[in-house]
């Protein structure tokens, strides 16, 4: 079993690293478009998970730092600091401010207490961004300029091509699944889930739960900042819309379509969600529907979402040999 699944992790990460060339050769690049979109997601839903899916913290605020970290882009590349690296480090130096800030408050409550806590955060991003005109853009947003890698001060090279930013994505993508795996592998992660099963108990085995949840949640802010980031600059343009509650409630809708506490259950979530979305939405106006079927058809059948479902039919196989 362990070793099916190691095969059909590489399987996997060897179609997405063929992917380019099979769009530009076999397929249309549209599905590299499709696939980027779906990296830079999953970027986020894998640090949600952690704050969701481990620790138990449903946020409906998360995207405000996805768009903070599109805002963060756009102000600095079209500024002149067009690197890459420096991008994302001076990205996060913000979010670190931020994020311990609205962390320490919204980690006073629990339950749905937090969820509209988070949510109101977000909400006064949300319209700061649209009425500061002279500043965001307002509902206009901005554009952002070509980002570049390399060595600042030395050599750059300019990100123009889908093909080359997708491998870019690929990469901080793999990282981010890796740094996720060792976190919850960790005792660390082990102290999350106690957290999200039993709080009291933890609190009397002499840990500061308050701490463990203020870490999680910026790991899950560094994360969504970073999608950010990546998503102003392959757009090239940044909005309001970037910190809307609607989008965090997508993450919430794809974190459970494909099962919490599992990082690979939301990515593959946030792939369905965003492959049916793009198909359906180019056949019928009324697209949503089909996708809240799809969404209530899986709570029904598949509680724990489609991770829980595949793990049930594995068992299923093992039990039959």
């Amino acid at each position: 079993m362990l070793k099916s699944k190691q095969f059909f992790y590489m399987f996997v990460l060897l179609g997405l690293c063929t992917l380019p060339l099979g769009s530009v050769y076999l397929f249309s690049e549209y599905y590299l478009d499709v696939f980027t979109k779906i990296l830079i997601l999953g970027i986020m839903l894998l640090g949600f998970d952690i704050l969701a899916g481990y620790t138990g913290l449903v946020s409906l605020g998360h995207a405000m730092f996805f768009g903070i970290g599109g805002y963060c882009a756009a102000f600095l590349i079209n500024n002149g600091i067009t690197n890459l690296a420096v991008v994302l480090i001076s990205t996060l130096l913000v979010t670190t401010v931020i994020g311990l800030i609205i962390g320490y408050f919204s980690t006073q409550t629990k339950d749905i207490f937090f969820v509209f806590l988070t949510l109101a955060f977000s909400q006064f991003f949300y319209l700061a961004a649209f009425n500061l005109t002279d500043i965001t853009g307002g509902d206009n947003g901005l554009t952002v300029d070509a980002a570049t890698i390399g060595v600042p001060a030395i050599w750059a090279l300019e990100i123009t091509t889908p093909f080359f930013f997708y491998y870019i994505v690929l990469f901080i993508f793999i990282c981010t699944y890796l740094i996720c795996l060792k976190v919850i592998r960790s005792p660390f992660g082990k102290i999350l889930v106690a957290i999200r099963e039993n709080e009291e108990r933890v609190n009397y085995l002499g840990f500061n739960t308050r701490n463990i949840k203020i870490k999680s949640y910026m790991i899950s802010v560094y994360f969504a900042s970073i999608a950010g980031v990546l998503n102003g600059i392959y757009q090239n343009f940044v909005s309001p819309g970037m910190l809307s509650w609607h989008l965090s409630g997508d993450l919430v809708l794809m974190s459970v379509l494909g099962g919490t506490g599992t990082l690979i259950g939301p990515v593959l979530g946030g792939a369905i969600i965003t492959i049916l979305g793009d198909e359906l939405s180019s056949l019928t106006e009324n697209w949503m529907v089909f996708i809240g079927a799809f969404f209530v058809l899986t709570i029904i059948y598949a509680p724990n979402g489609i991770m829980g479902l595949l793990k049930r039919i594995g068992r299923t196989d093992e039990t039959i040999a």
